[in-house]
């Protein structure tokens, strides 16, 4: 069964992003070590952006706030619109992912790296694709990016 995911690519500022804090995965084995945007599955009966922010009130013990969304090329999975509006989302191996540009809200405690993630780093924009990213996170990254200055 297909998984939706929701991710938040998460700048210093949405204005003017100079750094992108990364998470590295704990666990499974198989992708241990391994970057991504923190986030996680939608639940059912959930709204993409509420899973979001759910999730990383639980991954990160942090409030966001929402920019636009990273959407993906209008090719394969992502040219697809169905009634679940899957229009810009990203295929990933285990189903789609639904990524949002996003900076830690102002009264939000710091994040903080919790069971699903061994450490979380701020990361400046040359150094971002030098990580080793999960497959599904890698391919967005050109497309992050392109909204550094």
């Amino acid at each position: 069964m297909a998984v939706f995911v929701v991710g938040a690519a998460i700048v210093d500022s949405l204005t003017n992003p100079t750094q992108l804090l990364a998470a590295q995965r704990s666990y499974p084995d198989a992708l241990a070590g391994q970057w991504e945007f923190p986030g996680g599955k939608v639940e059912p009966g959930e709204v993409p952006e509420e899973a979001l922010h759910r999730e990383i009130r639980e991954e990160l013990g942090a409030a966001l706030i929402l920019g636009p969304r990273i959407l993906a090329p209008a090719t394969g999975l992502a040219s697809i619109t169905t009634s679940a509006g899957t229009s810009g989302d990203w295929s990933i191996p285990v189903g789609r992912m639904r990524v949002w540009l996003a900076e830690i809200s102002p009264e939000s405690p710091a994040p903080s790296a919790r069971s699903s993630h061994r450490e979380l780093r701020w990361v400046p924009r040359d150094s971002i694709a030098a990580l080793p990213w999960l497959t599904g996170d890698l391919q967005i990254i050109p497309k992050l990016l392109a909204r550094f200055s």
